[in-house]
């Protein structure tokens, strides 16, 4: 089993964004290091504890001070950028990361993000989605056309719309061609339509926790998708994301937890919206605790929510998950704050990448 990290980045509202910048490219290193395969940027313009609106931005700076380790920005949100610009930037950092680079794509979800973007709400994003895609596409195919669209106009220039001498066009299509660029799309909600959108286009899978009612739809729903389109699903393309915090002991783990970064998301940021949209529904049926979203303390994030405890339990729990929903190829752990103290944190990452993924038992 692979492991991944995904920096949201849930940094507080206080952090500067150097600071923000700054700590990103430090656990992009630490990852590097440890053995990780992926690391993904979300890209946000107006949400204080996801601030980073320019993932590509630390993406390149991580090209400097990283070897293995790919990067991704998860996701460039497609209504908000013009597509034939964002294909040739995509397309161009790609060579420049030689290969460590794949692609997150994603309609908004934010409401604030939209009304900065002069929209009323996210409702009208998903076709203008649809639509740059297909001009980034073309764009990528590198044959001459031009065309207008009901929201977004690209091109690309052939011999016929040369000035009045020839020009040398640049190669910024993506490294190696467009068939090894791998586009992925994430999920949250157990009916999430993305999930369906990804699986139709050959795109990966990425799944936020919510319990295995969800994980399962989730991977039934691109399943089937897939083969709708003459694709074959592959578990190992599927990600799943988790809050994941190690240390020698079970115990130890969740004295030291309470302190990380996590905890503080979870208390300030992330409580109040998993409750607001039934994200913790799943996760209390699969706990059997007799409990509401809104009674959920630190204890049962502890148990329930965040994998939480030594390798051996933590390795443990993820393969009676597995067992359950059938598996998966990456477990992506979410990355929090813990700039005042990030040793606990950091060694945790590590042994996840060590001690816990090389030794967790799939299914079949």
């Amino acid at each position: 089993m692979q492991c991944g990290i995904f920096m949201t980045p849930y940094n507080p509202p206080s952090r500067t964004p150097r600071q923000v910048f700054d700590w990103a490219v430090d656990i992009a290193r630490i990852a590097d290091e440890a053995g990780y395969a992926d690391f993904m940027i979300g890209e946000h313009y107006t949400l204080g504890w996801e601030n980073i609106p320019m993932p590509e931005a630390i993406i390149a700076a991580c090209a400097q001070t990283t070897k293995q380790i790919r990067f991704a920005p998860m996701a460039h949100l497609l209504p908000y950028h013009d597509p034939a610009t964002l294909a040739v930037r995509i397309g161009w950092l790609s060579q420049v990361m030689e290969g460590r680079y794949f692609l997150g794509v994603a309609p908004g979800g934010h409401h604030t993000d939209a009304i900065l973007h002069g929209f009323d709400g996210i409702a009208e994003l998903p076709p203008r989605q649809l639509e740059a895609l297909a001009l980034m596409e073309r764009v990528w195919e590198g044959k001459p056309f031009l065309e207008k669209g009901k929201y977004f106009q690209a091109g690309f220039p052939g011999p016929d719309t040369m000035p009045e001498y020839n020009v040398e066009i640049a190669n910024n299509g993506p490294y190696g061609g467009r068939a090894a660029l791998e586009l992925a799309v994430t999920g949250l909600s157990q009916k999430s339509s993305s999930m369906k959108f990804a699986g139709e286009r050959d795109y990966s899978p990425i799944s936020f926790f919510g319990g295995t009612p969800q994980m399962k739809a989730h991977w039934d729903t691109w399943a089937e998708a897939m083969e709708s389109k003459g694709h074959t699903p592959d578990r190992k393309r599927y990600r799943v994301c988790r809050d994941v915090f190690i240390a020698d002991t079970d115990a130890e783990a969740q004295r030291l937890v309470r302190k990380t970064g996590m905890m503080n998301t979870w208390h300030l940021y992330l409580k109040e919206i998993y409750v607001k949209f039934g994200l913790f529904d799943g996760i209390i049926h699969d706990s059997g605790v007799d409990i509401t979203p809104d009674g959920i303390d630190e204890q049962f994030l502890i148990d329930h929510v965040i994998l939480c405890g030594s390798p051996e339990t933590v390795i443990e729990k993820l393969e009676k998950l597995a067992d359950q929903v059938g598996g998966w190829g990456q477990i992506v752990a979410n990355q929090h704050d813990s700039i005042e103290d990030p040793k606990p944190w950091e060694e945790s990452l590590r042994r996840l990448a060590t001690e816990v993924c090389p030794k967790v038992r799939m299914p079949n």
